[in-house]
């Protein structure tokens, strides 16, 4: 049924529309337009919170220190708001002049500072050098973490563990990737050239990074991403960008079809493989398939280090397919550290992609069962630092995709998989394979029959002779 617009005539007086005019010109309606279109630092909204707000405390609130405005002035988080003038002594060395040395600096940067926060009231709080101060005493208390954290020359393992408890690591760690317990990245930037020398500022945070990724105190090639135009706001989205848009290289004679690179959410590698490749039915809906399903069907789930968390690939074969993953290592931070890096992509002032959000959707339609962890784990894609195969299902189906299902992001992805589903020669092939010479056992007494079966022929045929 067609629906048309009815046209009629419109008389309204002059007083009328003056009223409606500047009534509506009273109305709040520039909140969009004043509104910047680059990441600024926020705090979770509260109907994200009342979702679950037992869980929300858990997953987005500090529990050791404060960083930044937001969570500032807290008394259960008094103890480390002490330690962190310890922390600005040793980063000073002792110092008085240094400490205003960089005092001054921040200062400098107050401007910049207000405008890294969405929420302008959160800061108008505090004078430019009450602002600075708390910038200064939150970046001393990161810098001094993440020194002691990488085993530096100097390190104060015994102060941390004095003041703040032995447990006080994993805590900092969790606080410093909460997306409302951030201070802009610009103050560390400026901070940590001023404390070390040129190599070892340009590596501090990759190295960082490298080690929390990696659970082992050693340098690994990990570069933070760095566009002109956007710049990471702040530690969450600077880790964020390693894990999501960290260039690898693709061999010439390993080409495979990548569906996410920086620069493009849909770059298509053709595959090298000497094999007619099937056009892609528009059509073919991704069916929620299992790890356990995959292999039935004739993928083999592959990890590959050097992918990055958005570059998940589908290499298609004769016979049998891979589907290349990034390693992921779960323990538990990972959740909290996805949760809080998916609630930076999907509200207001966040980022432009979707990256980990779609990888989180789509390992929840990989692992539906511990089969599926067991599967991935032995194949290297997950290193397990929970305590069982049921907690990491649980840990995985609990992080929150905020009621969405699906992105486009790994579309061509799925379709493959799905095409090579619905391929009956390579599906009966891979069940011929997986179900009936599970063991070496069932090929023996295949052979075995086979074997004996060509002797009684063998035996009637001489017999008739």
């Amino acid at each position: 049924m067609e629906h048309r617009r009815k046209d009629f005539e419109v008389a309204v007086d002059i007083a009328t529309l003056q009223d409606f005019s500047d009534l509506l010109h009273s109305q709040p309606k520039k909140l969009y337009e004043e509104s910047r279109r680059r990441c600024q630092i926020q705090k979770i909204p509260p109907q994200i919170r009342r979702r679950n707000k037992r869980r929300s405390q858990q997953v987005y609130d500090p529990v050791l220190v404060s960083i930044g405005p937001f969570h500032h002035g807290k008394p259960e988080l008094r103890r480390a708001e002490e330690f962190k003038h310890q922390c600005l002594d040793r980063c000073a060395g002792g110092d008085d002049k240094k400490k205003a040395f960089f005092y001054s600096k921040i200062v400098e940067q107050a401007a910049a500072i207000r405008d890294s926060y969405a929420e302008a009231k959160i800061v108008e709080k505090y004078d430019d050098k009450s602002l600075a101060l708390m910038m200064l005493l939150d970046a001393s208390i990161i810098i001094d973490f993440i020194h002691n954290y990488l085993g530096m020359q100097g390190n104060s393992f015994s102060e941390w563990q004095q003041c703040l408890g032995a447990g006080s690591g994993p805590l900092m760690v969790r606080d410093i990737m909460l997306m409302e317990n951030q201070i802009p990245l610009q103050v560390l930037q400026l901070l940590i050239p001023l404390q070390y020398d040129e190599e070892e500022a340009a590596s501090f945070l990759p190295c960082f990074f490298s080690a929390f990724l990696t659970f082992k105190r050693r340098v690994v090639d990990v570069e933070i991403p760095q566009e002109i135009e956007d710049p990471p706001i702040h530690f969450l989205d600077a880790f964020r960008r390693v894990i999501v848009m960290k260039r690898i290289k693709i061999k010439e004679e390993d080409r495979v079809m990548s569906v996410y690179s920086s620069n493009s959410k849909s770059m298509f590698l053709q595959s090298a493989l000497s094999m007619r490749e099937e056009t892609v039915d528009a059509g073919i809906s991704y069916m929620h398939r299992s790890v356990m399903d995959l292999k039935a069907k004739g993928i083999r789930v592959r990890p590959d280090p050097d992918l990055a968390l958005a570059d998940i690939t589908f290499v298609p074969g004769l016979c049998f397919s891979e589907l290349r993953l990034p390693v992921q290592y779960f323990s538990d931070l990972t959740p909290m550290v996805m949760e809080n890096m998916i609630a930076f992509e999907v509200l207001p002032h966040g980022c432009s992609s979707l990256a980990v959000l779609s990888y989180a959707i789509f390992l929840k339609s990989l692992v539906q069962s511990p089969q599926d962890v067991k599967e991935l784990q032995a194949n290297g894609v997950i290193l397990n630092r929970l305590a069982n195969l049921e907690k990491v299902v649980q840990v995985i189906k609990e992080i929150d995709t905020f009621g969405l299902h699906d992105q486009d992001i790994f579309k061509d992805v799925k379709m493959r998989i799905e095409e090579h589903c619905r391929n009956k020669a390579r599906t009966w092939l891979a069940d011929l394979i997986y179900t009936r010479f599970r063991t070496p056992w069932t090929a023996i007494a295949l052979f075995a029959g086979v074997l004996l079966l060509c002797l009684a022929f063998l035996q009637t045929l001489f017999t008739i002779n």
